[in-house]
């Protein structure tokens, strides 16, 4: 499984597109109505991990990114204690994991479950998954909606956005290109570029390679049931519209299928 952010951790902080900030109080919302714990699968540096905790609720957080893990631990250690007692890090694989708990909640999100793209995987993660999800508790899960023709998937690398580290001075540009599309498996593989200008002038380049699954929604919703789980609702963005035709993600709300 890729997508460590191996190369560019440090800058993913950077990132303020509206997906990276308008998840947030949606996640709040279903925390803060079925009460902790959480566990967030994917954690990255923190974004959605401590905003629940500063919300009161108890979170464990779980990602294989070593260098992902530094940050969120950075990050953690200038909170207040009463949020560092509300959070525990853990990093390993959200394809095979025992915490020894359920928990109230589990999210994936920012499409974190398309960074999965062998089958074993994803069907050892949905186990995972449903091992730890406590009976009356909810699964949600995010990926992006395709298009039906995903070949535009394969473009020349174009500026995603700019930024100006305000601790540094340096100015960071990120860039982004779509390599190649795997129309069978369903996978496309992107890059992102990260150049670094100093104030000295002296620049430098990063560059992240990555891969992703795409999902249609049918798909899946069917991935989903056959996993165990009951799609209790759906929505096409985090202000609860509903999935339709044109809709940028792919929402759910799920709940443990009641065995007959």
């Amino acid at each position: 499984m890729g997508n460590r952010y191996e190369q560019t951790a440090q800058f993913y902080d950077f990132d303020n597109r509206d997906n990276l900030r308008v998840d947030i109080p949606f996640y709040q919302e279903y925390a803060e109505k079925l009460g902790g714990p959480v566990l967030e699968l994917g954690y990255g540096t923190g974004r959605v991990s401590l905003a629940l905790a500063e919300s009161g609720v108890q979170v464990h957080g779980l990602d294989l990114s070593p260098d992902m893990l530094v940050i969120f631990r950075d990050k953690l250690s200038k909170c207040p204690a009463e949020v560092q007692t509300r959070v525990r890090i853990v990093e390993g694989s959200m394809t095979d994991f025992d915490l020894g708990q359920r928990f109230a909640l589990i999210i994936m999100p920012f499409r974190v479950f398309q960074a999965l793209t062998e089958e074993d995987d994803i069907t050892r993660c949905l186990a995972c998954v449903r091992k730890h999800l406590a009976p009356g508790g909810r699964f949600i899960v995010n990926a992006f909606r395709p298009r039906k023709d995903m070949r535009h998937w394969c473009f020349l690398e174009t500026v995603q956005w700019e930024r100006e580290d305000e601790s540094t001075g340096a100015r960071i540009v990120k860039k982004h290109g779509g390599d190649s599309v795997d129309l069978k498996r369903q996978i496309i593989y992107p890059h992102f570029a990260f150049e670094i200008t100093q104030p000295d002038g002296a620049t430098q380049r990063i560059e992240e390679a990555l891969r992703l699954k795409y999902w249609y929604p049918r798909q899946l919703q069917k991935r989903l049931r056959h996993a165990g789980f009951r799609i209790t609702e759906q929505f096409g963005w985090y202000d609860r519209s509903p999935m339709r035709r044109g809709s940028r993600e792919q929402i759910y709300v799920c709940e443990l299928r009641r065995e007959n």
